[in-house]
């Protein structure tokens, strides 16, 4: 059996809109897709849905599949001043599960918003179960002392909709965390999968991503080792 990777966690310049971090556009990571035999297209980005209508036109003209995917911040509570902003994934298996996705990300920019749109834990758990992925997402979701716990409250709620992910940065963050996954799935038998978390396509472009990034009088020290 021929297993085909397919690039759920992906960034382009609708990103922008909440962080600056990417110079690629659907299209390009259509193109792509379709030239490595890929079979979706991700509407996925920082903190929102990304304009998912342009991601479906680019499914259909290329002839990919649609997901509707965002990289959400989520907090224990949202009616807290808490800035953790941590992160997960959410993706739509069908329509009911892409409007339970909508409802409780524009939940994250009306009693939600501050600094960044929130979702919650219990927004989270209000997701019908069987209607959506979630993903652990990067090592930004891990920074509450209890994380484990909360990654197990989800994986209860989910169960095998729900995915530790693994990433392939080199970095020991990384690398310690993906151990820390790896224990805890063996201990309670959750699924793993592997995000790209992928900023742009080719080579080439981290250049212009970086021109992009010192044009806005930015530089993230902590990318170094990230293999974006």
């Amino acid at each position: 059996m021929t297993l085909i990777y397919q690039n759920y966690h992906r960034h382009s310049m609708y990103s922008n809109i909440r962080i600056t971090d990417s110079v690629v556009s659907n299209e390009e990571y259509a193109v792509r897709a379709k030239e490595l035999g890929h079979g979706i297209i991700s509407s996925c980005e920082h903190y929102y849905q990304g304009r998912y209508i342009e991601s479906h036109e680019m499914a259909q003209k290329y002839g990919l599949k649609f997901l509707f995917a965002a990289e959400a911040g989520w907090v224990k509570d949202r009616f807290e001043k808490d800035r953790s902003n941590c992160h997960i994934i959410l993706a739509a298996k069908n329509e009911n599960g892409r409007q339970a996705i909508n409802d409780i990300l524009s939940e994250a920019s009306i009693s939600g918003y501050y600094y960044q749109p929130r979702i919650d834990i219990p927004l989270i758990l209000s997701l019908p179960k069987d209607d959506v992925w979630i993903t652990s997402a990067c090592v930004a979701a891990w920074k509450y002392e209890d994380a484990d716990d909360i990654m197990l409250q989800f994986a209860n709620h989910f169960g095998n909709n729900f995915y530790l992910e693994v990433q392939y940065h080199d970095t020991d963050m990384q690398k310690d965390l993906n151990k820390r996954i790896i224990d805890l799935a063996n201990k309670h038998n959750l699924n793993i999968i592997m995000g790209c978390d992928s900023h742009y396509i080719h080579p080439e472009q981290e250049q212009e991503r970086t021109d992009f990034l010192n044009s806005k009088g930015l530089f993230y020290e902590d990318e170094n080792g990230w293999y974006l």
